[in-house]
């Protein structure tokens, strides 16, 4: 659903990379249809990526051009089947993002819970390391804790609810569109989370961890997360994302 809003929205060039194949669970309103369970799921997520915007003009690149090679990411959303890893994500999953340079934003349901954030700007925001060092500081049995929970989530299929996971993608797909449109949108540096039954809104602030490698916490281009108390006032323009040089967009789901 979620790439295929990003698709429909214009966004240049969306691609999906997903591992095994689409089962019932899978069919969703917006993404994917009856007839593709079955079929390799990477497959069937790009169809339907491409029927999403038929005839819809592209948005134009921003930024140069690459000279030559291939053409790099503009952001990756990371988007877990076990949201897990949204809630705590493993530092050795995104690091080739990091050591690249290639923004990212996690999205994803965890159990009742849906959660979009943080968007990491590598070098600008916090990191998945910067969210471990930070948990590890305030509970130095997590690491025993997190290993045994991913073990244990990696014998059954994690649950998740429809609404709420459409939800989620509609509001990551909102994040990554306002980056891609030069704007730092609020999921940086804070993860979002919209717990059922309630159903509301709830920002987790995270900050840029003083020991970890990425030095996000020394960038001048540091900003307040949201709910931090030197938010910008309402007459600032909206925040800039860092420059970079935007050609495309992945939305990774695994």
């Amino acid at each position: 659903v979620l790439a295929a809003v990003l698709s429909g929205a214009g966004v240049g060039q969306v691609d999906v990379v997903d591992g095994g194949s689409v089962e019932a669970g899978d069919v969703a309103p917006g993404g994917m249809p009856v007839r593709a369970v079955g079929e390799r799921r990477t497959e069937a997520a790009r169809k339907v990526v491409r029927q999403a915007s038929p005839g819809v003009p592209r948005r134009s690149r921003r930024g140069p051009r690459a000279g030559s090679g291939e053409p790099g990411l503009s952001l990756v959303v990371v988007a877990p089947r076990d949201g897990l890893g949204v809630f705590a994500p493993d530092p050795a999953a995104v690091e080739q993002f990091v050591a690249s340079g290639v923004p990212h934003l996690f999205a994803g349901v965890l159990e009742a819970t849906g959660m979009v954030g943080p968007l990491v700007v590598p070098g600008a925001t916090a990191c998945a390391r910067c969210v471990s060092l930070d948990r590890v500081d305030r509970d130095p049995l997590w690491p025993r804790l997190i290993t045994q929970w991913r073990a244990t989530r990696r014998r059954s299929s994690p649950a998740c609810d429809l609404a709420l996971a459409t939800t989620v993608a509609g509001f990551a797909a909102a994040q990554a569109l306002a980056f891609l449109d030069g704007t730092l949108p609020s999921g940086a540096d804070t993860r979002w989370e919209l717990a059922l039954p309630a159903s509301a809104w709830r920002a987790v602030p995270l900050a840029p961890h003083p020991e970890c490698p990425c030095d996000a916490v020394n960038s001048p281009d540091r900003v307040p997360a949201c709910g931090e108390p030197a938010a910008p006032a309402a007459e600032d323009p909206p925040r800039a994302a860092p420059a970079g040089r935007p050609r495309a967009t992945m939305a990774e789901s695994r």
